[in-house]
């Protein structure tokens, strides 16, 4: 008997469930982003108001301090881009997460050159920053979470075969 570790192959069976969530999950969040993004007059512009009421209130209490609308702004557009990364990693597989970022980047250069033509809407380097950002935070967790799974699997697997 060998004391060579084994190497345990996971089918790709086996790992359809993170490709079929991602799948599900761009179907669904890809026109969510679209929406958000292009819709000709800014909803949150509604919602200003409002929000800057809130953190005003958040504010007097020294609650955030650091927070302003165009932080929020800021935060929400790397909060977007998260979600969307991670679900085209699952698609693509942890090795091709950069290419997932570049996705989301050229995705979020193509938003902003059509926001640039729309009334009401404004074009940011800024926005395209920080969803480059979110992409690849959004990414990174993504191959964690393949990695996570990948072990479960082999260890699930390795388990089957000697049990």
């Amino acid at each position: 008997m060998s004391s060579e570790p084994r190497v345990v192959v996971v089918p790709r069976a086996r790992r359809a469930p993170l490709r079929r969530l991602g799948v599900v999950g761009l179907l669904l969040g890809i026109p969510v982003v679209l929406v958000v993004t292009l819709w000709p007059t800014h909803f949150l512009l509604r919602a200003k108001p409002r929000v800057v009421r809130g953190i005003e209130w958040l504010q007097a209490r020294d609650l955030a301090d650091w927070l302003s609308w165009t932080r929020l702004e800021v935060l929400a557009n790397v909060a977007m881009f998260v979600p969307l990364a991670l679900l085209l990693v699952f698609v693509l597989g942890a090795r091709r997460w950069w290419i997932a970022v570049a996705l989301c980047v050229a995705l979020s250069l193509g938003v902003e050159v059509v926001q640039h033509f729309l009334p009401g809407r404004v074009a940011s380097v800024r926005d395209i920053v920080a969803n480059g950002v979110g992409a690849l935070l959004g990414a990174l967790l993504a191959v964690a979470i393949e990695a996570v799974v990948r072990s479960a699997l082999a260890e699930a697997q390795r388990r089957a075969s000697t049990g």
